[in-house]
């Protein structure tokens, strides 16, 4: 390594080291107060949603007031005067006031006079809580209080099959507040589309309302939703990209889960926060650039024009490889240390690259064995087959190949695991390199689960004679195989070819050969699987 090299790896570990605690600091201590402050405004923004709520039922309990202290209600629930429904309880008088639930009814509950109405489609509605023509004296919309402007009342939130209803109720009294009370008031408006869009231009967020128990739709009881507290308040979140899933239950006053409000919260102050820490490590990282660039300058004036020279060369014994050459560099200095020590050193580097060849034929031979099994592999193969192709091309002696593929291995997998798998084919491997008789015969992975083996010097019946022991001697492992339609247990299917290689044919006709011993494998896979079979012309014509 360059004394170049080596300061600019100091400078630029000192500035990484510099960067990486900058960016810890930003990461772990900057960037959660920005995700404390986005949690904390989530929280707010559902406390919006939820007194954009309560104000409406706000402005329905008013109405309800002006209605239930005015003295023609008094008097209607006193005498039931006809002409105070015809003038004031008309379908009209209800849409103008967007009420959809107007009723009157006595202290027992019993129901004076109703109507439910749908104000988008203009039809008559019916609602189980007053079927039977009262409301039972314990239902929410008769659990009255005393309230602050006088009378008893009530305001809140109920669920109808209709959807939830923002209502408020109020004793019916004089126009001066005075009693006795004859009678209750109930107003109320749906939770519905209409009122949903205009609590979102009030809010100026998009939310929506959905059903506790729909588990498909109120993320709160989605896995990952982190619960948060803010005020009385308990809702939850849950980061997703770049936005922030914020949801949280509208509870009754019995602490009831009426209905969810969720939305979808942008994640700006996340964004921001990132932006910064952004910006301070490109900030480090420019300052880093800009010191090694005048350090660069620097020492190329006074240390690296000198330990040019010296580089040269180095460059040059490097390209020519002559190791006589030598520098002739006299400098009572550090550099003048180094051309000497460079000069000392040539021989060693010589030494050196002669071990380093034999080390590179020894990673060669290492390369000729495959890694799991162990035995020879495919580069093997094809480099000894060419060498005894032409050994028999010249001597005109036999030479067979057989190729042999483990029967439904992909099923084999597929039921007991890779592993397994690759224990399969070590024990394969293993049985049949223990039943090849000589030492010229050799046994290769030829790829995935196929073997193959060149038997030189064998004719075609000792090849056909030796796979059918490899092939015994596998099912004799007895490898459960339950995948396997060929037998239960693990079996090889082989193709053996048996040749003797002509001057005419070259080294082209070791393809041939290849050839023909997969054809012969593809047959026996054919035929059945867990079987040998030798390649012969008349039994391949028609393939």
């Amino acid at each position: 390594m360059s004394i170049r090299t080596k300061v600019f790896l100091i400078i630029f570990v000192l500035f990484a080291a510099l960067g990486i605690a900058d960016f810890i600091v930003q990461r772990f201590v900057i960037y959660p107060s920005f995700l404390e402050l986005e949690h904390r405004e989530a929280g707010e923004n559902l406390q919006r949603i939820f007194h954009a709520i309560d104000r409406e039922t706000y402005h329905v309990e008013r109405l309800c007031r002006d209605w239930a202290t005015w003295n023609d209600s008094h008097n209607f629930m006193a005498t039931g005067y006809e002409g105070f429904i015809e003038s004031n309880l008309s379908d009209d008088s209800l849409d103008n006031i967007s009420l959809n639930l107007l009723v009157f009814c006595d202290t027992r509950g019993n129901i004076v006079w109703s109507r439910v109405r749908d104000l988008e489609d203009k039809t008559t509605l019916q609602l189980g809580f007053m079927a039977e023509g009262r409301i039972d004296p314990a239902h929410t919309t008769l659990a009255l209080h005393p309230s602050p402007e006088g009378g008893r009342g009530k305001r809140g939130i109920f669920n109808t099959e209709a959807g939830p209803m923002l209502f408020a109720t109020r004793e019916v009294l004089r126009s001066d507040g005075s009693g006795p009370a004859n009678g209750f008031l109930i107003m109320g408006r749906f939770l519905n589309e209409t009122m949903l869009e205009t609590l979102k231009e009030q809010t100026r967020l998009s939310f929506e309302i959905v059903d506790p128990f729909d588990n498909a739709r109120f993320l709160c009881r989605t896995s990952g939703m982190k619960p948060m507290q803010t005020g009385n308040l308990t809702y939850y979140t849950k980061d997703d990209g770049d936005k922030m899933v914020s949801c949280a239950g509208f509870q009754n006053e019995a602490g009831e889960t009426l209905f969810g409000v969720q939305y979808l919260f942008p994640r700006e102050t996340t964004r921001k926060g990132i932006d910064s820490i952004r910006y301070a490590v490109f900030l480090v990282i420019g300052s880093g650039v800009t010191v090694l660039v005048i350090l660069n300058l620097m020492m190329q004036a006074v240390v690296l024009r000198p330990l040019q020279r010296l580089t040269d060369h180095a460059v040059k014994l490097q390209a020519e490889g002559d190791y006589s050459l030598r520098l002739d560099l006299d400098r009572k200095d550090e550099i003048g240390v180094l051309a000497k020590s460079l000069d000392s050193l040539v021989q060693t580097i010589n030494d050196r690259t002669v071990e380093l060849q034999r080390a590179n034929e020894q990673l060669t031979q290492l390369s000729l064995n495959d890694a799991l099994t162990g035995i020879a592999n495919r580069r093997m193969f094809d480099a000894y087959l060419k060498q005894e192709w032409r050994r028999a091309m010249r001597e005109q002696t036999p030479l067979s190949i057989m190729l042999a593929d483990v029967d439904h291995f992909k099923k084999y997998n597929d039921t007991y695991g890779h592993q397994q798998g690759d224990m399969c084919l070590i024990g394969v491997a293993a049985v049949m390199q223990l039943h090849m008789q000589r030492p010229a015969d050799l046994l290769t992975r030829y790829g995935g689960e196929e073997f193959a083996a060149i038997l030189p010097g064998t004719d075609a019946e000792g090849a056909r004679h030796m796979a059918e022991v490899l092939g015994q001697a596998v099912r004799d492992l007895r490898i459960d195989h339950c995948g396997s339609d060929a037998a239960p247990y693990v079996t090889l299917s082989i193709g053996v070819v048996t040749t003797i290689p002509s001057p005419e044919e070259g080294d082209g006709g070791m393809d041939m050969l290849l050839e023909q011993a997969d054809q012969a494998l593809y047959q026996a896979k054919k035929a059945g699987r867990n079987r040998v079979l030798a390649w012969k012309p008349e039994l391949f014509k028609t393939d």
